[in-house]
C-alpha cells in the first residue's frame, strides 16, 4: 500500500500538472476575450444590421452567450470546456467567411483555431484542427466559384485570389501551430520534471524529521492524502475562503508533510522517550513549530514567490494552534490561524490517534472521531470538523489499508542477529 500510495501521489501529481495549467490559460484567455469581445460584439452586431445581415446578428449573439456559459457554468467537464471553447473560434471564423466573404475577421479567428486546439487538447488534435480548417476553405472556395455565395464588395475577386490566400494561411498556420505544439510537449516534459524533483526534495526533507521520529514513510504519504481531501471537500462545502482553490489544494498536498520538520531540532532523548514527558521536556517538544516555521522562512528568502514554501512555513508554525486559542506556540485563535495549518492540524491529530506509537496502542477509527467531534470548536475549527465528518469514511478506508500494509512489511524484514 505504502508503494502504491506513493506511485499514485506521484503520477497525480504530474497527471494533474498540464490538466491544471490548461485551466488557468483557459480561464484567463477566454476571459479576457470576453472583456474585449463586448465593444468587438457592438460594433460586428451594427455593422451586420446596417447590411441586413440579420443572420450574423443571431449568430454573434448565440456566440457571445455560448462564450459567456463556458466561462460561468461549473458544469462542463475540462474536455468538454476546452474543446467547445476551440470550436467556438473554428465557427465564428467560418460564420464570418460565409457571411461577408474573404475579411480579416473571418481568416483570423481560423488561425487561432489550430494553436488553440494544440493548447488545450494537445498536438494530435491540432492536426484534425488543420485538416477541417483546409476543408472549410476548400469547401467555401468551390460554394463561392458555383455562385452559391453573395459577399458584399467583392469586385474583381475570383476564386484564383482564394485559392492563393488559403495555401498561405494554411502554411503559416501549420508553422505557428507545430512550433506552438512542439514547445508545449517541451515544456510540459521539463514541467513534470521540475515537479517531481521538487516533490522528491521536499519529500527527503520532510524524512529527515519522520526518521528521527521513528516513524513509517507511510506517515507522510497519508498526511498528502489527508490534507488533500478535507481541503477539496471544505472547497464544496458553503462558503469555501477565498483563498482555497485548485492552486491551494495542490499546495497542500505537498506542504503538508513539512508539518514537523522542526523535530530535527529536538533531542533524541525527548523526541524518542517511550513514557511520559515532564513538564521540562514538553517544553523543548513545544519548540518545534517554531524551529519549522523558521527553516521554511528561511528558504524564502531565496525563493520568496514559493508558494508550497509559505504553505509549508505557516502549516509547521501553526499546526498546534488551537479554535480556542490554547494552543503553541503563538496562541493563535480561529482564523487568525492559517487555513493550512488548521486543516493540518485536524488530520495530524487523526492519524496520530490512529497509528500505533511506542508510547500508546492504536486508537480505532470510531474512537478517533469521537475525539474530534469533541474537540469541535475548542481544538478543530468546527466547519473543518463537519467537513471530515462528510467524508470521514474516506479516512478510515485509506487509514486501514496503509497501517494494514505497514504491519505486513515490518513482518517481512530481516530479523537481525
Amino acid at each position: 500500500m505504502a508503494i502504491a500510495l506513493r506511485s499514485d501521489v506521484t503520477s497525480s501529481n504530474n497527471a494533474v500538472c498540464l490538466p491544471h495549467w490548461r485551466r488557468v490559460i483557459f480561464k484567463h484567455l477566454f476571459g479576457f476575450l470576453a472583456i474585449l469581445c463586448v465593444p468587438v460584439y457592438i460594433t460586428s452586431v451594427y455593422l451586420c444590421a446596417i447590411t441586413h445581415l440579420w443572420g450574423m446578428v443571431i449568430f454573434d449573439t448565440f456566440a457571445y452567450l455560448f462564450l459567456l456559459a463556458l466561462l460561468l457554468l461549473p458544469h462542463f467537464s475540462d474536455k468538454t470546456r476546452f474543446s467547445c471553447g476551440c470550436l467556438l473560434a473554428y465557427a465564428i471564423g467560418v460564420g464570418f467567411l460565409i457571411a461577408i466573404g474573404p475579411s480579416g475577421a473571418g481568416f483570423f479567428w481560423l488561425f487561432i483555431f489550430p494553436p488553440l486546439v494544440s493548447i488545450f487538447l494537445g498536438r494530435r488534435a491540432s492536426f484534425y484542427a488543420q485538416f477541417l480548417n483546409a476543408f472549410s476553405l476548400i469547401l467555401i472556395g468551390v460554394v463561392y466559384h458555383f455562385q452559391g455565395l453573395s459577399w458584399p464588395i467583392t469586385q474583381d475577386y475570383s476564386v484564383g485570389i482564394w485559392a492563393v490566400v488559403a495555401v498561405n494561411f494554411l502554411v503559416t498556420n501549420a508553422m505557428v501551430t507545430l512550433t506552438m505544439g512542439y514547445l508545449l510537449e517541451k515544456l510540459s516534459v521539463a514541467l513534470d520534471s521540475t515537479l517531481a524533483s521538487r516533490q522528491a526534495t521536499v519529500l527527503g526533507l520532510a524524512k529527515l524529521a519522520e526518521y528521527r521520529d521513528n516513524e513509517t514513510g507511510a506517515h507522510l504519504l497519508r498526511m498528502r492524502q489527508y490534507s488533500k481531501m478535507l481541503a477539496a471537500q471544505r472547497m464544496l462545502a458553503d462558503n469555501p475562503p477565498a483563498e482555497l482553490d485548485d492552486d491551494f489544494i495542490q499546495d497542500i498536498s505537498l506542504s503538508a508533510i513539512l508539518h514537523d520538520i522542526g523535530k530535527v531540532g529536538i533531542a533524541d532523548a525527548i523526541l524518542l522517550k517511550p513514557g511520559k514527558l515532564t513538564p521540562e521536556e514538553f517544553e523543548q517538544i513545544k519548540a518545534h513549530p517554531v524551529i519549522g516555521g523558521q527553516v521554511l522562512r528561511s528558504l524564502l528568502e531565496y525563493a520568496p514567490q514559493c508558494t508550497f514554501i509559505k504553505m509549508g512555513r505557516d502549516i509547521a508554525s501553526g499546526h498546534h494552534e488551537k479554535w480556542d486559542g490554547s494552543g503553541y506556540p503563538y496562541g493563535l485563535k480561529g482564523e487568525d490561524i492559517p487555513l493550512s495549518a488548521r486543516i493540518v492540524a485536524l488530520v495530524d491529530v487523526y492519524d496520530a490517534l490512529t497509528s500505533p506509537r511506542c508510547y500508546k496502542r492504536p486508537f480505532s477509527h470510531q474512537e478517533a472521531i469521537d475525539l474530534i467531534l469533541e474537540g469541535k470548536g475548542k481544538h478543530f475549527d468546527p466547519i473543518l470538523v463537519e467537513c471530515f465528518m462528510a467524508i470521514h469514511g474516506e479516512f478510515e478506508a485509506l487509514s486501514k489499508a496503509s497501517l494494514d500494509n505497514e504491519v505486513l512489511l515490518t513482518m517481512m524484514q530481516p530479523k537481525v542477529v
